[in-house]
Parts: C-alpha cells; sequence; structure tokens
C-alpha cells in the first residue's frame, strides 16, 4: 500500500523528528510553501510544478530532483545541492543562491533570478549547467563557477560577472549589455 505524502503530513514529520527524508518521492504539485526544509534529502524526487517559495533550503539535497516549474521564489538555497538537478521554466526569484551547488543541473527556460531587485549568486557551482535562455538581469554572479555552461540565448543584462568563470562556456546569442566583468 502507497503512502499519500501531502503538506500537513510532512509537517507532521517535521514536528516529530527533524530528520526527515523526502528522496525520491512523488510530489508533483504539492504546496509546502513557507516551511524549513533546512538540510532535507530530497535527491531524485519528483516536484514538478510545486511551490517551495518561502522555504528555509538551506543545506538541503536536491541531486537529481526533477523540479521543472517549481516556484521557489523568496527561498532559502545557501550551501543547497541540486548537482544535475531538473529546474526547468521554475521560478527562483528573490531566492538566495549563496554559494549552492547547480552543477550540470538544466537551468533553461527559467528565471533564476529575474525580478526587479538584485538577486545573488554569488559564488554558486554552475559548472556545465544548462542557462540557454535564462533571465539573470541583474544577477550578482560574482566568483560564480560557469565554466563548460550552456549560456546560449541567456540574458546577462546589468550582471555582476566579476572574477565569474566562463572557460569553456558556450554563450552565442547571449546577452551582456551593461554586465560588469574585472
Amino acid at each position: 500500500m502507497a503512502t499519500c505524502y501531502t503538506r500537513e503530513k510532512i509537517i507532521e514529520a517535521l514536528e516529530k523528528c527533524r530528520e526527515i527524508k523526502l528522496a525520491g518521492l512523488e510530489l508533483v504539485g504539492i504546496n509546502l510553501s513557507g516551511l524549513n526544509l533546512k538540510g532535507v534529502n530530497m535527491r531524485g524526487a519528483k516536484l514538478m510544478y510545486s511551490d517551495l517559495s518561502g522555504c528555509d533550503l538551506q543545506g538541503a539535497d536536491f541531486s537529481r530532483t526533477n523540479l521543472h516549474k517549481a516556484i521557489l521564489d523568496g527561498s532559502d538555497l545557501s550551501d543547497a545541492i541540486l548537482l544535475r538537478a531538473n529546474l526547468s521554466n521554475g521560478s527562483l526569484r528573490d531566492a538566495n543562491l549563496m554559494r549552492a551547488n547547480f552543477a550540470w543541473a538544466n537551468l533553461s527556460g527559467g528565471a533564476p533570478t529575474s525580478g526587479q531587485s538584485t538577486k545573488s549568486v554569488k559564488g554558486a557551482d554552475l559548472r556545465g549547467s544548462n542557462l540557454v535562455q535564462a533571465d539573470l538581469r541583474n544577477a550578482n554572479l560574482m566568483r560564480a563557477d560557469l565554466s563548460g555552461a550552456d549560456l546560449r540565448g541567456a540574458n546577462f543584462d546589468g550582471a555582476n560577472l566579476t572574477r565569474t568563470d566562463l572557460q569553456g562556456a558556450t554563450y552565442d546569442e547571449t546577452a551582456f549589455d551593461r554586465s560588469i566583468t574585472v
């Protein structure tokens, strides 16, 4: 008999035990907004179309997690692991991505840092990531590692690319208007 995971069951599990594991679970379309999921193992979970906005996801492991069209607006993903995660067409507006590991992640078609205010992806590991047509306007990518990333059609208008590693990146038709590079 399969267990049905709802927001309420996850909250109940969090209250009982801080060490909750959601790895490999199918949680498509679930609303987990505003929850403290700091350090939670979500490795390989299916979270397509889910709402994780305003969550504390510091140090959480989203390796190989499917977050297609997921909403992570305003979430704290600092030090999170998103190795080979699929964040295509998702939203990370006003999210804290400081030191997050996005190596070989798919962020295509999404808006990792779009919105009105400047976002920080400072020091993030985005090696080999798919950022095709990603909106990175005004993003702070200082010291980020974008080596080997696919940046075709991405918009870096006004972005801070100081000491950003772009070695081996593909950036045909990528907009770097008013970006800062030192």
